[in-house]
């Protein structure tokens, strides 16, 4: 195996939950670009990280019969289903896949933004002016409306609010409550028994919207996500059972909804302490197809990934940096080392939209979408729509940063959050907010790419 720190287990674990950026920033400072953790939870205990391109390129184009994303995202299973696209490997992956590709299709992502900005413009008119809030709250909001407009097509607010309420519940879960999956025995006591109530409760909801979409009819005219599922699995000659098209769905809803939410969080949290790069995109606003909002989504995403590392599990022994590793061996490509590296981005550190407009990175140096055959299906539709809400909220209103200094990155279970929500203050109102204030015949944003 890779050199590693020697600390046990016990202690090891809790710092790669808690402490993640720092303890891993450390142990490469000692190590190298590829080094061995030991935690409790995966089966073998051994994580065998990488920060190397090479590797990372090794991985994601290895074999998917070797490379097992499915099994690395176990955890996830009390939450997103036995069907997931997620947890499944091999050929159920790629099926799996094809199917839902379709549904994140350029033209399919176009038809969405007029619904990306009215739901933001929405949201923005309820911000408090002049009081403190936590921006990541509230994007959560924008994002969990515009993803459940997006796949479940819900627009009726009778249905829509009780959905979106009962999915916040569940959407809140914290990394012990997912450990349900690996130890099943817990689902009959305290937090977990609640967690199961809150999932069954959301279950219920969706259960109803695909029976209501099934008895609706005229699928083929409707852009949402659901009925494109519908149709695919008709069209594929599947009988499937409504239990399978839940999971696709709360896939979708775990995947486009908490990620893009927190992006967006760390955007403003970003933009607000570089004044030069807030104007520069104040500037562009007229122009929708000025580059340099697309340039500040890919280095928020950059400076302060929302997700750490991706995870693969050896199904068979494998040859990896240099390395024989066993089957059932945990390898981690780690999206914030790479993304952290002066080798790679010159002052790593700093916040420099501009690097973007230069041209792309080496290839498996940013990878905030994973990559290979795993790359995320909704990663175009993400990048999208964070560029269509940066924009909007901009054009609406003056933000500030509630305390000038920067905020730490705070580890949420899988996730890396502002550890004060990316708080703000709307200062003013630069035009009147909600559906229809928006000028008649305004252009859309160019298409993130």
């Amino acid at each position: 195996m890779p050199p590693g720190p020697p600390l046990p287990k016990a202690v090891q674990t809790p710092l790669q939950w808690l402490a993640r950026p720092w303890w891993m920033a450390a142990v490469r400072r000692r190590y190298g670009n590829v080094f061995t953790l030991r935690d409790q939870i995966s089966d073998t205990g051994d994580l065998v990280v990488l920060a190397d391109p090479a590797d990372v390129k090794t991985v994601f184009t290895g074999s998917p019969e070797v490379f097992h994303a499915g099994e690395g995202n176990a955890v996830l299973g009390p939450l997103v289903g036995p069907h997931s696209v997620l947890l499944l490997d091999e050929e159920e992956h790629l099926r799996e896949r094809k199917l839902q590709l379709p549904a994140f299709h350029g033209e399919r992502i176009a038809q969405s933004i007029d619904l990306m900005r009215e739901a933001t413009e929405r949201e923005v008119g309820t911000w408090p002016l002049g009081t403190p809030f936590r921006l990541l709250s509230r994007t959560q909001a924008l994002t969990l409306d515009i993803i459940v407009r997006v796949v479940l097509g819900v627009d009726d607010a009778r249905r829509a609010d009780p959905l979106k309420h009962a999915l916040r519940t569940v959407l809140e879960i914290r990394t012990p409550h997912l450990l349900m999956w690996l130890h099943p025995g817990l689902a009959r006591i305290g937090p977990w028994k609640r967690l199961r109530q809150d999932i069954a409760r959301a279950d219920a909801l969706l259960y109803a919207e695909i029976a209501h979409r099934r008895a609706e009819g005229g699928l083929e005219d409707r852009p949402d996500v659901l009925s494109m599922l519908l149709l695919a699995h008709a069209a594929a000659g599947d009988d499937v059972d409504d239990a399978w098209v839940r999971d696709e769905l709360m896939t979708l809803l775990v995947a486009g909804h908490e990620t893009t939410a927190t992006g967006l969080a760390w955007a403003f949290e970003r933009l607000l302490r570089h004044p030069q790069a807030l104007e520069r995109v104040r500037a562009g606003l007229g122009d929708p197809r000025d580059p340099y909002v697309d340039a500040v989504v890919k280095e928020t995403l950059r400076v302060r990934p929302v997700i750490y590392n991706v995870a693969r599990v050896l199904a068979q022994p494998a040859t990896v940096a240099g390395y024989d590793l066993p089957a059932g061996t945990v390898v981690l490509p780690s999206i914030g080392l790479l993304h952290s590296d002066d080798a790679h981005f010159p002052q790593a550190a700093a916040f420099r939209p501009e690097r973007w407009l230069d041209g792309s990175p080496e290839p498996y140096t940013w990878i905030p979408f994973g990559g290979g055959v795993r790359r995320c299906l909704g990663a175009t539709f993400a990048l999208t729509e964070m560029a269509v809400v940066i924009r909007t909220v901009l054009q609406q209103v003056d933000l500030r940063a509630a305390d000038p200094a920067a905020e730490r990155t705070k580890v949420h279970h899988i996730t890396l959050i502002p550890a004060k929500g990316a708080s703000v203050v709307v200062e003013r109102r630069r035009r009147p907010t909600g559906p229809g204030a928006r000028r008649a015949g305004a252009p859309a944003p160019a298409l993130a790419t």
